[in-house]
């Protein structure tokens, strides 16, 4: 039923709009007297509901742009293909390549700390504390730490919040 696209007879209600080789929108071209103009056969009615204004005030309040501060971090997700979905991770394949936990400085955070790739670093997330290697990441921006999603012993609830006391774990 390749070329089908409903009754050729004129119509004021009109289900759907499809041709071959047209997307949805091209396809409503058909059934006007010009491009973003009425339909041929008339248009379907009236407006029966009108909005009552700009009730939602979902854009009203916009938080402040984020701007690190000496001495204070915020963690943010990062994602891994194999690990970080809670289903997939359960797989025996996709577990032998899961890495293991750690955090995730900037260059220039890790210089200022005066830490390496590859040191244990300690920290503390909303109560809870965490010694982790560290993984230097160039992507990152100053005063963010990333904590990988999915891992075991990083909770999803740690995202967002502020970091305290991140130094270089005691050997």
């Amino acid at each position: 039923m390749e070329g089908y696209s409903g009754s050729a007879e004129p119509r004021q209600q009109v289900p759907f709009a499809w041709s071959p080789g047209w997307n949805s929108p091209q396809a409503w071209n058909k059934f006007q007297d010009e491009v973003g103009g009425h339909l041929r056969a008339g248009d379907p009615g009236t407006r029966l509901i009108e909005s009552q204004g700009d009730g939602l005030s979902w854009f009203s309040s916009v938080p402040r742009a984020f701007s690190p501060e000496r001495g204070t971090w915020q963690v943010v997700p990062f994602f891994h293909l194999f690990g970080s979905d809670e289903t997939s991770s359960l797989a025996a394949p996709v577990q032998e390549r899961i890495p293991q936990p750690y955090v995730a400085l900037a260059k220039s955070e890790a210089d200022r700390l005066g830490v390496n790739e590859g040191a244990l670093l300690s920290l503390s997330i909303a109560g809870q504390s965490l010694t982790l290697p560290l993984r230097i990441n160039e992507e990152l921006g100053s005063g963010l730490v990333a904590l990988p999603v999915g891992l075991p012993g990083i909770s999803p609830a740690l995202f967002g919040k502020s970091v305290e006391g991140l130094q270089e774990a005691a050997q």
